[in-house]
C-alpha cells in the first residue's frame, strides 16, 4: 500500500477553518478510496499544537514535512488556492521527487 500527505490549506478565521478541515476529511476520504494510507496532519496535529502560538505552529510545521518525507504521494487540493504552508510542502515533494497529484475542483 502507498502512503499518500494530504496537502490543503488550514488557517484562517473560523468559518474559513471548519471548511477548510471539511475539505481535508473530504481528500483523506479520497486517499482512502484510492487504497492509499493517508496523512493528513493537520487535521490532528492541530488539535494538540495552537496554530496561533508561532512556536508551535513552527514544531508542527516541521512534523508535518518529516511526515511528508515518508509518503509516495503528495495529493494537493486546489478547490480554495495553494497558502504559503502548501507552497513549501509542494516544494519538499517536488525536491525529494515525491509524485504530486493536483485536484482541481
Amino acid at each position: 500500500m502507498l502512503y499518500g500527505y494530504v496537502c490543503s490549506p488550514y488557517r484562517g478565521n473560523i468559518f474559513k477553518r471548519i471548511r477548510n478541515k471539511r475539505y481535508a476529511r473530504h481528500l483523506t476520504k479520497l486517499m482512502v478510496d484510492f487504497e492509499t494510507i493517508p496523512i493528513t496532519p493537520h487535521l490532528y496535529l492541530t488539535a494538540v499544537l495552537k496554530d496561533s502560538n508561532p512556536e508551535e505552529r513552527k514544531k508542527g510545521t516541521g512534523l508535518s514535512l518529516e511526515l511528508l518525507k515518508m509518503c509516495d504521494v503528495v495529493l494537493v487540493g486546489t478547490k480554495y488556492g495553494i497558502s504559503e504552508g502548501m507552497a513549501a510542502e509542494i516544494k519538499l515533494a517536488e525536491k525529494m521527487g515525491i509524485k504530486i497529484l493536483y485536484i482541481l475542483e
